[in-house]
């Protein structure tokens, strides 16, 4: 018993130790968000820039959430920016699954070299593709429209189809054996058996897809020429007057509003990420 009380002594201090550092550095990583959101209260927009900082405002000016609620217009842009994520997220979850599921459980020849031929896919920049991209797009006439953003998520996305794969490597074969006695087709393995014990990797590309297609500025700057198809990302720069002048203040409030659902996915999905961790502890 002595030596026991001894040890738990000892692990007392490492764990302390351990979760004094882990909320220190998770205040480092909220102190840009609680800065974002403190200028989006500033007054004036020269208040941000002042020196010495005036970190906390000497009036709070909640006006800024309106302005630039109005500014953005936006409904509109929340609207098309939720449009794309959901298609993109949908194809490309649905793409990665179907051919992930063929790497891991199915025999054919060639299989290892189409998968790491997959894989050398992503050693390729993006910025490598974007401009042979943009003349394929323009030569078929998908400028101006959000088939460029959306089309190319139908086959999934290397990063997830090996994650998907590696997962689904890690759960027993006997499951299939098991649902193919009891009569369950190919396809009913894969959902009935194989995702509901997936949830910690699906809930952890959700969270990759959504921040990438949500915060993505690049793509829609390319081919969304249309203002009545601006994202949130690309209505930021609403703020910006003939002069190139930009309301700083309010522009951070524009930026806390876009933030938001990201964060909220983010906390959403980390439940069912530990969910997903206790439903799924399966042994051969």
């Amino acid at each position: 018993m002595r030596a026991n009380d001894g040890l738990k002594k000892k692990i007392k201090p490492v764990a302390l130790a351990g979760t004094i550092g882990a909320g220190v550095i998770a205040v480092l990583f909220c102190l840009p968000f609680l800065y974002m959101l403190l200028c989006s209260l500033q007054p004036e927009s020269s208040d941000i820039f002042k020196w010495p900082p005036k970190v906390f405002p000497e009036k709070l000016r909640f006006e800024n959430y309106k302005d630039a609620f109005e500014t953005m217009v936006f409904p509109r842009a929340f609207g098309n920016t939720l449009l794309l994520v959901v298609s993109v997220m949908g194809l490309t979850l649905l793409g990665s699954v179907l051919v992930s599921y063929g790497f891991a459980r199915f025999e054919a020849r060639g299989k290892s070299f189409l998968f790491s031929l997959l894989l050398s896919t992503m050693m390729l920049p993006w910025v490598i593709t974007m401009i042979p991209s943009f003349a394929l797009y323009r030569y078929i006439g998908w400028i101006g429209t959000r088939l460029p953003l959306i089309i190319p998520a139908v086959g999934g996305s290397a990063f997830n189809i090996f994650l998907l794969r590696q997962f689904m490597l890690g759960l027993p074969k006997s499951l299939d054996e098991a649902a193919m006695l009891d009569g369950c087709s190919t396809l009913g393995i894969l959902v009935k058996i194989l995702l509901p014990n997936m949830k910690p990797v699906l809930a952890t590309l959700i969270v990759f897809s959504f921040n990438n297609v949500w915060g993505d500025y690049v793509g829609p700057s390319i081919y969304l020429l249309d203002a009545e198809l601006q994202t949130l990302s690309l209505s930021l720069y609403n703020f910006q007057d003939a002069s190139g002048v930009m309301e700083w203040n309010k522009v951070m409030a524009g930026c806390v509003m876009f933030s938001l659902p990201m964060v909220v996915v983010l906390f959403s999905a980390q439940n069912a990420f530990v969910r997903g961790i206790v439903s799924s502890g399966i042994k051969e």
